[in-house]
């Protein structure tokens, strides 16, 4: 095996380490200064590395932003034959995500989306695909698009105010607690047949 080969693993390796942490710091400047003042030399300096790299790895701001700021919802995963535990799944792991990462993409997405269309249409996007769509799919009524994006506001506007605006009432919140009281709600709009039992 020649030395150009052993090199290949390791180089790939860097690779990935570096792509990961331009991503992370590019989740942080958008976060801080929003998509429209964020600058490529500005995330590459966060980042530690040349603004060609940053261009190497991602081409354009704007696809650096698209790829800082994508998450996918696990919906195959979160989903049981049991109505009330798929919906109390749901907003658990949407509070467990936004918890785990006050810089997670869906955060900075929300952040960046209110001061730049084109952030707030790929959020529109976005949670159409991996939250109304799969939501409205499993629900049996007519209205179950508007049901579907109802309960992703309602969780949307928790997540919000409790990890972005820090809201007192809701930081401060035991997660079983607000569990308790949001599942009902959330499942009411999800299953219009529960308020029939």
């Amino acid at each position: 095996m020649g030395s150009a080969e052993r090199a290949d693993p390791e180089g790939e390796r860097k690779g990935v380490r570096t792509r990961r942490r331009i991503l992370e710091s590019a989740r942080g400047v958008f976060a801080d200064v929003g998509y429209e003042r964020a600058t490529i030399r500005g995330i590459a300096a966060t980042a530690g590395v040349d603004k060609s790299s940053v261009i190497q790895y991602f081409g354009t701001k704007q696809a650096l932003f698209q790829e800082a700021v994508h998450w996918d919802i696990p919906n195959a995963e979160l989903t049981t034959d049991d109505a009330t535990e798929t919906t109390e799944n749901r907003v658990r792991g949407m509070l467990a995500a936004w918890a785990a990462d006050p810089n997670s993409p869906m955060a900075v997405l929300l952040r960046t989306s209110m001061t730049s269309e084109d952030a707030a249409q790929l959020l529109r996007t976005h949670i159409t695909a991996q939250a109304v769509d799969p939501m409205a799919a499993g629900i049996d009524a007519p209205d179950a698009r508007l049901r579907a994006a109802l309960a992703g506001a309602m969780l949307m506007g928790i997540a919000s105010q409790r990890y972005i605006l820090r809201m007192p009432d809701l930081v401060d919140a035991d997660v079983e607690d607000v569990l308790k009281l949001v599942t009902p709600l959330v499942q009411a709009l999800l299953d219009p047949t529960s308020n029939d039992e």
